[in-house]
């Protein structure tokens, strides 16, 4: 079959969007912001400071139909609890799988309903995305979320206000090994387990806001990640477990 000059040229396009794709998320990784977060503010929960060897699982993006049952399988195999941060139209899509994830010993989390970037939008268009998430939540898992992880990462000021407002607590993490990004299994699992201190909160991806979502790096990164940490005398708790184990930062 003859490849065209235009198919050439598209495949070579693709390369360098993955390529870039994959220098951000090194970069983003490298420079780690989200380990300086409880210099920032105090107001963000990032981690629990405290001596004991407890740490939390977090899960952005689903339910998934395929990833989240997947890990649900691995997470009730191995007896450890997670923490999904939940899109509100993916849980209007997923509810049986929501309700799954509910009837374990999970938490769930308010990951807004769209994805947004909340800085940009106004204080009505915030209230909202937090309010329609944590409406189908409840009616479809019965569970009160009291925990909001803003998507990205984004926030400011105004948005923690508003979310605060809302009845809800502001949650980022300290450690997160870019898996949306794609950069292999073995990335995942080194860069979590050379991160991870007692106290820390992970974050993963179970699920995504586009087609086409591949999350198969980060179910098998945590089928290491959970024992190896084990092995080093972890034990895995729910966020609001872990936010009442130590002093926050």
């Amino acid at each position: 079959m003859q490849v065209s000059n235009a198919m050439i040229a598209s495949m070579e396009r693709v390369r360098i969007f993955k390529q870039m794709h994959a220098f951000i998320g090194d970069l983003s990784h490298s420079l780690g912001l989200e380990r300086i977060g409880p210099w920032l503010t105090e107001r963000i929960f990032w981690r629990a400071n405290t001596a004991d060897k407890v740490v939390a699982l977090s899960f952005d993006d689903g339910p998934h139909e395929r990833y989240t049952p997947a890990l649900l399988r691995y997470l009730e195999e191995s007896h450890v609890p997670a923490t999904f941060f939940m899109i509100g139209r993916q849980v209007r899509k997923n509810p049986d799988i929501a309700r799954e994830v509910a009837n374990g010993p999970h938490e769930i989390g308010n990951h807004t309903f769209t994805h947004p970037r909340l800085p940009m939008l106004g204080d009505v268009q915030v209230t909202r995305e937090l309010a329609e998430t944590h409406d189908i939540i409840r009616d479809v898992t019965g569970r009160e979320p009291v925990h909001m992880r803003p998507p990205m990462g984004l926030f400011t000021k105004r948005v923690v206000n508003l979310t605060e407002k809302a009845g809800y607590r502001t949650v980022v993490g300290d450690v997160y090994p870019r898996d949306p990004h794609k950069p292999g299994t073995h990335k995942i699992v080194r860069r979590v387990l050379g991160r991870v201190q007692p106290g820390s909160l992970i974050i993963l991806h179970d699920g995504g806001n586009t087609p086409g979502v591949d999350r198969s790096q980060t179910v098998d990164g945590v089928k290491e990640i959970v024992p190896r940490l084990q092995d080093k005398g972890y034990r895995f708790v729910t966020l609001s477990e872990l936010v009442r184990s130590g002093n926050e930062m």
